[in-house]
């Protein structure tokens, strides 16, 4: 078979199986024919938008549907979505997922990614919220933040926020609030550590994994702050369905994110990650246990 034979078989090859699998899910009581996903704001939106191209595009091939990309003002908007039905798929911060699974129990993680080692955050399916001074300051120790301004993310934020006001003010057996003279919250992790680096706050409360992408693209560099807290290991961010996704609409999904493919490895690239886990609601019910009710 000649190099253009070979092409055109390819082609049809692709275009029989996207359609195939177009009318099984549009079958089997899946009652869908485009994919709605989303994903929390950990940075710049439109940043993290071309970042998870490739992963759009392996989904909508995969799938045979097209994939709405639906713009996530905040995590609350995430978590409003899933519950609502309003998104299928989504990427969630651990903190977040549990509250939208608090609001509907059939809500169920059921992927996560394993990241590259990084300066602050071991290879695998875990990271840490992490409290981060400048080198440059003369803070050694938690008591010397007493009274200061520190940083935080979003307010449903796992590792920018919750984790910060439930373990680390356990730890402190003091309230968050009272220990701190301010809270600034700087909407995303990336913000959060820009403005640490230009000394807008004495402290931040931010991922590692976050922290470890910055120092990676040379935008902070890395002996550029000190850890003074690390909380317990947090499993990564889980990717959840909504209520009422047919099975063969998750088995499919779950197929794509494990099988590898250019695609798959450019979407995992942008995400410093070597791969994905399968995962389950106990991954996560640490987190539901230092969460409020």
């Amino acid at each position: 078979m000649n190099p253009v034979s070979l092409l055109a078989f390819l082609a049809l090859t692709l275009l029989s199986t996207w359609a195939t699998a177009s009318e099984t899910l549009k079958s089997e009581n899946c009652g869908i024919d485009r994919l709605k996903f989303t994903m929390v704001p950990k940075t710049d939106f439109d940043e993290q938008v071309l970042e998870y191209q490739p992963l759009l595009e392996l989904l909508e091939e995969g799938l045979g549907i097209p994939v709405d990309l639906v713009r996530a003002s905040s995590y609350e908007s995430v978590i409003d979505g899933i519950v609502a039905g309003s998104v299928d798929l989504a990427v969630m911060g651990p903190a977040s997922y549990i509250l939208a699974h608090r609001d509907d129990p059939d809500i169920q993680a059921f992927a996560s990614l394993i990241t590259e080692k990084g300066e602050l955050t071991p290879e695998g399916s875990f990271y840490y919220s992490v409290l981060l001074v400048p080198t440059s300051s003369d803070v050694d120790r938690i008591e010397d933040l007493r009274s200061a301004r520190v940083l935080l993310t979003d307010p449903s934020s796992t590792s920018g926020a919750l984790m910060p006001k439930h373990a680390f003010a356990a730890e402190l057996k003091e309230s968050f609030s009272d220990f701190f003279g301010a809270e600034i919250y700087a909407g995303s992790h990336d913000k959060a550590l820009l403005f640490l680096a230009d000394n807008k706050a004495e402290a931040a409360f931010v991922s590692s994994a976050r922290a470890d992408e910055l120092f990676r693209r040379g935008l902070i560099r890395k002996n550029a702050f000190k850890v003074l807290w690390r909380s317990p290991a947090l499993h990564y961010d889980p990717f959840v369905f909504r209520s009422g996704i047919c099975p063969t609409l998750r088995e499919t999904v779950m197929e794509l994110l494990k099988t590898p493919s250019a695609k798959l490895t450019a979407y995992l690239d942008t995400q410093q990650a070597v791969g994905v886990n399968s995962v389950s609601h106990s991954d996560y019910e640490a987190i539901d246990a230092i969460l409020p009710d």
